[in-house]
């Protein structure tokens, strides 16, 4: 019996068929924009997502981060569901490095946040008692919610 192991994308294997696509590939240095394979992919995903750039990134833990040290000073807030991977599987990073305090919101089973609790914990700027609110965390899908899925609805 062939067993598939879905607790992270960390335990995949590639098949030979992906091995061999990886030995073949042409490829340049992506620092200098001279890979066409990440080119691609980059150009791909904006299509995808209606926008004008894609970035990879090597993980999503990566890319949490870069979004905290973007969006966020040092003493900001970032507003997450109580099950957020960036709260539990993420060693502290957005803390540690971006420097900022994570506040967390109730995830109902399916990983969605209500929208009234999320307004509620937005702190606006301008107050020096409290930490400003400078992102907002969406995931999508929801690890340690049995993978729900959310809809574009649920992110209105």
């Amino acid at each position: 019996m062939d067993v598939i192991d879905l607790r992270s994308d960390t335990l995949t294997q590639p098949t030979d068929e992906m091995r061999q696509a990886m030995a073949s590939a042409e490829v340049g240095d992506d620092v200098y924009g001279e890979d066409p394979s990440i080119n691609k992919l980059q150009e791909r995903s904006a299509e995808m997502l209606g926008k004008e750039a894609g970035l990879l990134m090597a993980s999503g833990t990566m890319s949490n981060l870069v979004a905290a040290l973007t969006y966020c000073h040092r003493g900001d807030e970032i507003v997450m569901g109580d099950q957020a991977h960036m709260f539990w599987n993420e060693g502290g990073g957005a803390s540690a490095l971006a420097g900022a305090q994570i506040r967390l919101v109730p995830n109902d089973d399916q990983g969605r946040m209500n929208p009234a609790d999320v307004e509620a914990a937005i702190r606006p700027s301008g107050n020096v008692h409290v930490a400003p609110t400078s992102l907002v965390c969406l995931e999508n899908t929801q690890n340690r919610c049995s993978g729900g899925v959310l809809t574009p609805e649920d992110t209105a």
